[in-house]
Formats: structure tokens, C-alpha cells, sequence
């Protein structure tokens, strides 16, 4: 904002677009990738759930493997990230002209067996050797991806931690899912413990 003011290179108008871009991306996303997380930990993940609370660094080494196979994307509405190629590009033995536009599957991607031999459910806990693309990547990589991080792993210690018991009171195909543009979630996960 002082920088703004100072230079005068940035309107009124940009600033008030980026406040409301990281509001509502911070928000949405990070309500996204939790209801998502525990989900999955409340219901298939049990045994994964009773180390994260046993464990604070357990929730560090788990937070990416997590964020790679749990998909925060609703693929039913959107096949993933539209882009624009700036320049020809071939993948797969297909030619991509520049200009064109393609849908960038991330989480297609984030499951590549070529790439990450190993399953995230069996192996939550252990460090990927090659990048994620839950956050992006390039110029499109979040801004936010430290705080996402942060609040992930404070959530994945913390709540199993004081919340041991903590369970879901429904199957996971029980469970009514909020769908959006851009994102997937539970509507509602009920809880007991």
C-alpha cells in the first residue's frame, strides 16, 4: 500500500482486486484442503490420524503427500486449470499452437504413477522427491502456498492431538459435497468422538 502511494504505479482499483484474489483464495482454499483432508482422515485415513496426533513432525512430512492425493478440484465441473499457451509446444506427440488454450489437469498430474511410484495413502509420511502441483507452478504458482502449508500442518497436529477420537458419523458416500468452479468440499462432515 505505502509502495502505491509512494510510486503511484499502482490504481486503486489493482489493489482492491489482489486484497479480495488473496481473501478469497486464502479462504476458500484453505476451508477447501482442510474439509477435504479430514475427510479423507476422519474415514479411510484412521491410522494416519492417530500419528499426526502423536507426532508434530509427522504433520510436517505429511502435508505435502496430502496435498498431492487429495484433490481440492471439482473435475466433474471443470476438467482443471485453463491456460493459454504463449508458444508452440509439443506433449505426447501432440502439437499445442501458441494461442491455444488447454485445460491443465493437476491432479491427473499429481497422481502420475511415472512420476510418484508410490501411493500417498500407503506412505503419507514420506517426502516426495519431485514437486506437487497442488499450488501450481511457474507464474501461476500461489502466493500463498507458506501459509497453506502452515495452517495444514498446525490443523493435522493439533486436532488429532486434543481430538484422538475424533470420527466421522457418516460413510464418505453419505457425505454431500459443495461443488463450485474451481473446488470441491464437504457440505457438512459430521463428527463424533
Amino acid at each position: 500500500m505505502h509502495a502505491a502511494d509512494e510510486d503511484g504505479e499502482v490504481s486503486e482499483p489493482q489493489i482492491v482486486s489482489l486484497v479480495v484474489l488473496l481473501i478469497v483464495a486464502g479462504h476458500e482454499v484453505t476451508t477447501t484442503v482442510l474439509g477435504n483432508t479430514l475427510t479423507y482422515l476422519l474415514t479411510d485415513g484412521r491410522d494416519t490420524w492417530h500419528r499426526l496426533g502423536a507426532d508434530e513432525d509427522l504433520a510436517a512430512r505429511a502435508v505435502d503427500p496430502l496435498l498431492r492425493g487429495i484433490a481440492i478440484s471439482d473435475r466433474d465441473v471443470m476438467p482443471g486449470f485453463f491456460r493459454r499457451a504463449v508458444e508452440d509446444v509439443e506433449i505426447g506427440g501432440v502439437l499445442i499452437e501458441a494461442g491455444s488454450v488447454v485445460a491443465a489437469d493437476t491432479m491427473t498430474a499429481n497422481l502420475d504413477p511415472d512420476v510418484y511410484p508410490e501411493d500417498w495413502r500407503e506412505h503419507p509420511f514420506t517426502p516426495l522427491t519431485t514437486p506437487h502441483l497442488a499450488f501450481g507452478a511457474g507464474p501461476h504458482y500461489c502466493l500463498g502456498s507458506w501459509l497453506g502449508r502452515m495452517e495444514l500442518e498446525l490443523a493435522l497436529h493439533r486436532l488429532p492431538q486434543r481430538l484422538p477420537g475424533l470420527r466421522a458419523t457418516v460413510a464418505t458416500r453419505d457425505i454431500a459435497w459443495r461443488r463450485g468452479l474451481l473446488t470441491r468440499s464437504p457440505e457438512l462432515l459430521p463428527v463424533t468422538w
